[in-house]
């Protein structure tokens, strides 16, 4: 997948807490820079902490069936797409058996694949 970006130089730019002119250097001010951007990978990341919380109704840190259930029968209705009645129970199992690594009925944080970083 290819990507073009446009980007804008303004006359000034800043560069270690100085004002430097970048009509001095080899790009005009005002000029815009076209960049190609070649995709090369897609990795599944981090699921995001605050869906895992939307999710997570009681607050205990775990996903139970009951509420990943309310989960999807909630983002089945605003998507508004029409489903055959299996569909729920078929996606609600497909998630817990890839996710439910300990087996123990609940999708616990880590499970879920949720990393909480101080930084972020």
């Amino acid at each position: 997948m290819v990507c073009c970006c446009f980007f804008s130089v303004p006359f000034f730019c800043q560069v270690h807490d100085t004002w430097t002119c970048v009509s001095q250097g080899k790009i005009p001010p005002n000029a815009t820079l076209i960049f190609e951007i070649e995709l090369y990978a897609v990795r599944k990341g981090p699921r995001s902490v605050e869906a895992f919380n939307q999710i997570d109704r009681d607050g205990d840190k775990k996903l139970s069936e009951l509420e990943i259930s309310q989960y999807l029968k909630e983002e089945f209705a605003r998507d508004g797409k029409k489903r055959h009645p299996s569909a729920h129970d078929e996606i609600l199992a497909d998630i817990f058996k890839k996710n439910d690594h300990d087996g123990d009925g609940f999708i616990s944080a880590k499970e879920y694949n949720v990393y909480q970083h101080d930084e972020l």
